[in-house]
C-alpha cells in the first residue's frame, strides 16, 4: 500500500530533522574534541601560543549549539541544489572515526620532525586548506585577477553573474559554459582522489575558522617556505595537530592540493 504524497513528505522530513539532530550533536563534540586537543599542544609546548589561544576564544564565544544549527541549515539549504549527494556530517565523521588513540604521545613522537613552532602549526593547517580553496577558484575563473567575494559553495552564482552582462542583462552563453566546463571537469577530478562538492567547501570553511591562516608568509629564503611546500610534512601535521575524526577529510584535501600543483607544476603554496 503506498503512502499518501504528503504522508510520505512528512516522513522523510522527520527523517531529516532526526539526522540533522544528530548530526549537530556530533559536530558538537567535534569542536569540544578540537580544544580538547588544543589544550594539548599548549600544554606541551610549555606555554599557550598568543595567536592559538585567541582563536580558540573566539570560537568558545561564538560557537554554541543554536548558533551552528542556524549556520549548518543555511548552508545546507544553499548546497542542497548544487550538488546530487546531500551534506552528511554524520557519514562523514563515523567514516573519519578510528579506534581513539594518544594523540598526545603522537604529537611527541613527531616533534622532532617538525621544525615549524608549535604556534605556528595550526595555521599551516588553515593555510594548506585556503590554498587549494583558492587554487580551485583561480582554476575555474581564469580570467579573474582578483577573487574577492567568490567562495566554492557560490561558485554557480558566480558563474552567472560573470557571463551576464551588468548594464543590459545579456547573458553570454558561451562563456558561461566554458566556466561551467571547467567546473565540472575539475570536480570530476578532485571526486576521484576522494573530493565532495557537496561536503568539503563546507568543511574546508569549518577549518579555516577554526585554525586560521599563516599570518606572515615566508621569505624567499626562508627555510619555512620549504616546510609549507613538503608534503609529508603536512601529512604529519596534521596527525599531530587536528582530532583524528578529521584525518580522513584533511589527508583528501592535501592529496587534491598535490595533484593541483602537480598538473599547474607549480609549489603547494602560491604566494
Amino acid at each position: 500500500m503506498s503512502l499518501d504524497p504528503s504522508t510520505a513528505a512528512l516522513q522523510a522530513k522527520n527523517v531529516q530533522l532526526t539526522q540533522e539532530k544528530e548530526q549537530l550533536k556530533l559536530m558538537l563534540s567535534l569542536l569540544q574534541e578540537n580544544q580538547d586537543m588544543k589544550a594539548k599542544i599548549q600544554s606541551f609546548s610549555g606555554g599557550p601560543p598568543d595567536d592559538f589561544t585567541e582563536a580558540s576564544n573566539l570560537w568558545q564565544k561564538t560557537v554554541d549549539e543554536q548558533q551552528f544549527r542556524r549556520v549548518f541549515q543555511q548552508t545546507k539549504t544553499t548546497a542542497e541544489h548544487r550538488a546530487s549527494s546531500p551534506i552528511d556530517f554524520q557519514s562523514f565523521l563515523q567514516s573519519s572515526a578510528h579506534r581513539n588513540t594518544d594523540q598526545t604521545a603522537a604529537l611527541q613522537g613527531h616533534q622532532t620532525e617538525c621544525h615549524l613552532c608549535v604556534s605556528a602549526q595550526p595555521r599551516v593547517i588553515g593555510e594548506m586548506v585556503f590554498q587549494l580553496d583558492r587554487r580551485i577558484l583561480s582554476h575555474i575563473f581564469q580570467a579573474q585577477t582578483r577573487l574577492y567575494g567568490f567562495t566554492l559553495r557560490n561558485i554557480p552564482e558566480k558563474i552567472e553573474e560573470l557571463s551576464t552582462h551588468p548594464l543590459t542583462g545579456k547573458v553570454d552563453m558561451g562563456y558561461r559554459h566554458h566556466l561551467s566546463q571547467r567546473h565540472t571537469h575539475l570536480m570530476s577530478k578532485l571526486s576521484q582522489l576522494g573530493y565532495k562538492a557537496a561536503l568539503h567547501p563546507l568543511f574546508s570553511e569549518f577549518i579555516v575558522n577554526t585554525y586560521g591562516i599563516l599570518k606572515e608568509r615566508p621569505g624567499e629564503n626562508s627555510p619555512h617556505g620549504t616546510e609549507y611546500n613538503d608534503p609529508d610534512l603536512l601529512r604529519r601535521l596534521i596527525v599531530t595537530t587536528t582530532p583524528q575524526k578529521m584525518h580522513k577529510d584533511l589527508h583528501v584535501l592535501l592529496t587534491c592540493l598535490c595533484y593541483m600543483a602537480e598538473q599547474d607544476r607549480k609549489l603547494l603554496m602560491l604566494w
